[in-house]
């Protein structure tokens, strides 16, 4: 209902509509007993005329009240939906990062798109369905004890009959669906386990005992939809003879009393009337059930994202423009995947952390405008993912500190210390938008054509940007222009460098074989790294030469630190790897005769 609040006046037009439509239900069956009473019996044309205005009448109020109902009722469904999708992903952004680690994320998405649609439709779908039949079986009922209160105790029991018999098939229908669903279940494992296991059901002459458990199986679904339909179609004719009887025993009643002069002919035929106009509504409620089970289905995941607990921010120290120096104290952390609704962001314990750390007590000091490359031997990109998310404390440590200009990370507020970071990577950095726009990401209002362009330049995408048929509005993303790695590194620079931020977190993952790319992409790392203290994780052969200091982890430690001339003199896993940076094979295989030792 708080969803429904900030629409609250429309929604009362729909609910008054609704009602306006169920009103016209006894109105009509109540013009019945004018009808045979005086109209036909006495000949009454005058009365004849009116009843006639007030049958169209009533049907033009139906028709305009089902119209105005029906679109109020869709609108409210469709702003509801509209308001929650907003709040979920709203919800999305403020929670942990650890909500998203290893978590599927259509699921999540589909939440956000569809579960949010199907809440509402099942909502304004059981109000309408409350509201409107309701009240046409209120206004029903009290007509029908108005005329003869016998009579309407009568129908009102029968039609209870009814009630129970649609709420008992509807259930037995639903456990028959439930166990063909089981045996379809069966069969698909009996397939699967064939075709996955094929070489040992040959191999074994297992041919006729596959067959004969297929078979059992396809048995087992033919005998439960056969039950099915015969549930199905035994409650129709139920329903049917329930419905004869209570007319019968209603007509028997009738009859009694009119010939004691309790009831007219008209009466009569207007409880008729409203006991058969009593049986779809009635009927639309017993299967009310199903409605509200796919509502609370919705609903369970629309606020099992909403009921989350949101990114805490314990900071209260804002900073403007840092300086830069990072300082990593004893620094130990396993990172852990989102626990539940409640989950919070957090330091957890340090159980077992020697054998599961991604990174191991880690002492480090790194000046204002140090460029700092991490080389991980062990592998995996653990280490990596860890440390990238730190900085930013998407991720706290389990143990040590890390210290910003001499301030806890924790001790900063989240806003003012990420205000301080950019991050560069060649993926996941495309946004479905224009180029202008992915380069003025999140200052799109406050970024002139001038200062993007310029970053644009600066990060040596202009030549490329050119070429593309808008220029800095061309559209690119999943269904518009594709741009290669290399050319998403360099827009995320040039966002990065728009950003000025004193702090970069660089992730110089990429393929690129095209010689004349990869001095772009040099000449542009070296722009953006200038003057910045600079984090580099999976860094290029040039990268590395140009560090300060490069980082040697393995097994989440540091084994060693030194510049790049110093770790080939001493270090042979360092060594190693840099020849493999060395190597030409992408250029062998697209025939260039340059090689990467020519080319740097």
């Amino acid at each position: 209902m708080r969803y429904v609040a900030p629409h609250w006046e429309v929604f009362v037009l729909a609910l008054g509509s609704l009602v306006a439509m169920s009103a016209t239900a006894p109105v009509l069956v109540a013009l019945v007993q004018p009808m045979l009473d005086s109209v036909v019996a006495e000949k009454n044309l005058e009365l004849m005329q009116l009843i006639v205005l007030a049958v169209i009448g009533l049907f033009a109020v139906r028709s305009v009240a089902g119209h105005i109902a029906a679109y109020t009722t869709n609108w409210v469904g469709s702003k509801m939906a509209m308001d929650m999708r907003v709040e979920m992903f709203d919800k999305l952004l403020m929670l942990p990062a650890r909500y998203f680690s290893g978590r599927p994320d259509a699921a999540v998405f589909a939440v956000i798109t569809s579960g949010a649609t199907r809440l509402a439709e099942a909502f304004m779908a059981a109000v309408t369905v409350l509201v409107k039949d309701t009240f046409t079986i209120v206004g029903l009922l009290g007509w029908m004890f108005y005329i003869d209160w016998i009579l309407a105790l009568a129908a009102l029991s029968v039609s209870a009959a009814v009630w129970l018999i649609m709420r008992l098939t509807g259930k037995r229908l639903q456990g028959i669906t439930s166990e063909v669903g089981q045996t379809m279940d069966g069969l698909s494992k009996v397939l699967e386990e064939s075709a996955e296991h094929y070489p040992v059901v040959k191999l074994y002459g297992a041919e006729e005992y596959e067959i004969e458990r297929l078979r059992k199986q396809a048995e087992r679904i033919h005998l439960a939809a056969t039950k099915r339909t015969a549930v199905a179609s035994l409650g129709v004719p139920l329903g049917q003879i329930s419905i004869a009887v209570a007319l019968g025993v209603v007509i028997y009643l009738a009859a009694q009393h009119s010939f004691a002069d309790k009831i007219t002919v008209g009466g009569v035929a207007s409880l008729a009337a409203g006991m058969v106009m009593l049986i779809e509504p009635i009927r639309r409620i017993a299967e009310m059930k199903e409605s509200l089970g796919n509502w609370l289905n919705a609903a369970d995941s629309v606020f099992s994202l909403l009921d989350r607990g949101v990114e805490r921010d314990e900071g209260t120290i804002t900073v403007e423009r840092v300086y830069g120096e990072l300082k990593f104290v004893h620094v130990s952390c396993r990172p852990e995947p989102d626990t539940g609704p409640d989950d919070q962001s957090g330091a957890r314990d340090d159980q077992d952390l020697e054998t599961s750390a991604s990174l191991r007590d880690v002492t480090l000091t790194i000046k204002p405008g140090q460029l700092v490359a991490f080389v991980d031997f062990s592998g995996a990109e653990s280490a990596k993912s860890v440390l990238i998310n730190l900085v930013p404390r998407f991720h706290n440590p389990t143990s040590g500190e890390i210290l910003l200009d001499g301030h806890d990370l924790r001790s900063l507020k989240l806003a003012s210390l990420r205000a301080n970071i950019a991050l560069v990577s060649a993926g996941a950095t495309e946004f479905n938008d224009t180029i202008a726009a992915n380069i003025a990401f999140g200052a799109i209002n406050r970024a002139t054509e001038g200062s993007i362009t310029a970053a644009a330049q600066a990060a040596h995408a202009s030549e490329f940007i050119r070429k593309l048929p808008q220029g800095l509005q061309t559209m690119v993303g999943e269904q518009e222009q594709k741009l290669s790695d290399d050319q998403r590194l360099r827009i995320a620079i040039a966002r990065a460098l728009l950003k000025d931020s004193p702090i970069l977190l660089l992730d110089e993952t990429f393929d690129t074989v095209d010689p004349e790319a990869a001095r772009h992409v040099e000449a542009a790392v070296e722009t953006v790294t200038r003057g910045r203290t600079t984090l580099v994780f999976e860094p290029r052969l040039p990268t590395l030469k140009r560090a300060d200091s490069i980082v040697l982890l393995q097994e989440g430690r540091i084994i060693d630190i030194g510049r790049h001339r110093e770790l080939l003199a001493r270090s042979r896993p360092y060594a190693k790897f840099s020849q493999t940076l060395l190597k030409p094979e992408k250029v062998v295989a697209f025939n260039y005769r340059k090689t990467y030792r020519e080319i740097d």
